[in-house]
């Protein structure tokens, strides 16, 4: 169904629907329509309303903030959940324009803001163990990472620009921090590929204010790669055309800053950073994807050949479920190729779906080919919170913008799903 609906306010051409003041370097070829126009129906539809449900208006607020409340958190990356909800909460509400969810995310995010220092700082850690620059403090730039998508997530529903100023704060402590006390990648595991996956949202934040200091500080990311003994996420992808030759092959985080390269090249035009994400993209789907779409084994990228399918092997990663989505998400919208679809439909409908409990409440953390894939326990008020079961609300949530797209040519119908779009 094609009819005339209004323009949001949110940027269409970002996974984060953050608002944008910096117009981009680069459109893109193809771009979503307005999530409040899509109607999914059939079993995606099913499991869109479930997670709803189930899972995101269930989830404790109390939980969720209980790291920042009462700092030190109770797990190193606690403080990541918060932020992973909010983006998830804040997809979901661009299709369901429910208002007590609209209510609780603002709740939610509100005390997010409510527990920042005065120098900004937006984590989970004690003063005296903060942005790795002590012993045990590996995962909190990690935590900003997630802090400010969710924030900024939430800025892009509501325009609340005290949202955007929290953002501020928080981007500006860390771009003071790095390189001036640190190097960002001594704050990281992963050969620092943790800390550097922060690129994405400092693009989105210097995107939605303008402010050069937050292009310079990705710029910087971006050269931090290179440093002795750093992950070469663009050198050495542009000279090997293998995630085998990226730092530690560790999947989740080594994805992320291809996802955050995207939207650096979006914002600069610079060839090399999308040049490094597609050859990742193409290792990856021509060798190391599983036939349900996922990848991992062991939460790393194995060698050519080597795609274990039971469940003592660890495949198929929530989380890679996840960036891998938003990875060839970026990709489509960057080139319009069909490629980068048939990718995503492939994932969505085999091991997204796959991963989901039925009733919407959680996900697997692997997703083994052979045997019984496994869920972690409900714990009061948590549902399992893991990385996996926070991650995976945020692939869902894509689904809506990715299933049918508008491009130069017209609209384009991506997926095969039981969909109406009321578009422009």
């Amino acid at each position: 169904i094609l009819s005339v609906a209004p323009i949001h306010a949110w940027d269409r051409s970002s996974s984060i629907p953050v608002r944008e003041t910096v117009d981009p370097a680069i459109s893109d070829k193809t771009s979503p329509i307005v999530p409040s126009e899509v109607e999914v129906s059939g079993l995606l539809g099913e499991r869109i309303r479930a997670h709803a449900s189930n899972r995101i208006l269930h989830i404790d607020e109390d939980v969720l903030l209980a790291g920042f409340r009462s700092r030190p958190g109770s797990h190193p990356w606690i403080g990541e959940h918060v932020g992973k909800w909010l983006h998830a909460a804040s997809l979901l509400w661009l299709g369901s324009q429910d208002p007590d969810l609209r209510e609780k995310i603002a709740r939610v995010a509100k005390g997010l803001i409510a527990t920042q220092g005065d120098d900004g700082y937006l984590g989970t850690y004690v003063p005296e163990k903060r942005f790795g620059l002590y012993r045990d403090a590996d995962w909190d730039v990690w935590v900003h990472k997630y802090c400010l998508i969710g924030l900024l997530s939430y800025y892009g529903i509501s325009g609340d620009q005290e949202a955007l100023a929290a953002c501020r704060r928080a981007g500006d402590l860390l771009a003071s921090v790095f390189p001036h006390d640190r190097s960002i990648l001594k704050a990281g595991t992963h050969v620092g590929m943790a800390a550097t996956s922060i690129l994405e949202p400092i693009v989105l934040l210097y995107r939605a204010t303008g402010d050069k200091e937050y292009l310079d500080f990705a710029l910087y990311i971006v050269g931090s790669w290179d440093e002795p003994g750093g992950p070469q996420v663009l050198s050495a992808m542009l000279k090997d055309k293998t995630v085998l030759a990226v730092g530690n092959r560790k999947a989740y985080e080594m994805l992320s800053n291809y996802v955050g390269l995207c939207e650096l090249y979006r914002a600069t035009g610079k060839a090399e950073f999308l040049q490094a994400a597609q050859y990742a993209w193409e290792d990856v789907h021509t060798k190391r994807l599983y036939i349900a779409g996922g990848a991992s084994a062991g939460e790393h990228f194995q060698p050519d050949g080597q795609l274990p399918n039971d469940v003592g092997s660890h495949i198929q990663e929530m989380c890679v479920t996840t960036t891998w989505m938003q990875l060839c998400w970026q990709l489509f919208r960057l080139t319009g190729e069909e490629k980068y679809a048939a990718a995503l439909e492939q994932i969505l409908f085999n091991e997204m779906l796959g991963a989901q409990k039925p009733d919407g409440s959680g996900y697997a953390y692997f997703t083994p080919l052979e045997g019984q894939k496994q869920f972690r326990p409900d714990y009061p008020g948590t549902r399992g919170m893991d990385c996996c079961n926070s991650s995976g609300p945020r692939a869902l949530g894509l689904a809506p913008t990715f299933l049918g797209t508008m491009a130069a040519e017209g609209f384009q119908i991506n997926t095969f799903a039981p969909t109406r779009w009321h578009v422009i």
